[in-house]
């Protein structure tokens, strides 16, 4: 009986990890790590195929970890900007008023 827990790696792989759901990319991920540990258990090493689906796998997730991280990061240096501004204003101000006293 076949362990659907585990990927095959004799199994059809995904060419385009970019055109995979999220979800489905996470269980693919899960999936590879049980293949790897139970190769590993059983033969010492890791099939070269499973760890290079590991690495396929890693990248994908890696990419849109930045791609989810780039726009609060954006976000962050916009506020940090009018932050700067808002404290350049303020500090114009007060030497408006010591000079108009």
């Amino acid at each position: 009986m076949a362990d659907s827990s585990r990927l095959d790696p004799e199994k059809d792989f995904p060419e385009d990890l970019t055109s995979v759901d999220r979800d489905d990319l996470d269980i693919l991920n899960s999936r590879n790590h049980r293949s790897r540990d139970q190769q590993y258990i059983e033969h010492h090493e890791v099939d070269a195929e499973t760890e290079g689906q590991h690495h396929e796998l890693r990248e994908e997730l890696d990419r849109r970890q930045a791609v989810r991280d780039a726009p609060a990061a954006a976000e962050g240096q916009l506020e940090e900007r009018a932050g700067e501004a808002t404290g350049h204003a303020a500090e114009e101000t007060a030497e408006r008023s010591v000079r108009q006293s």
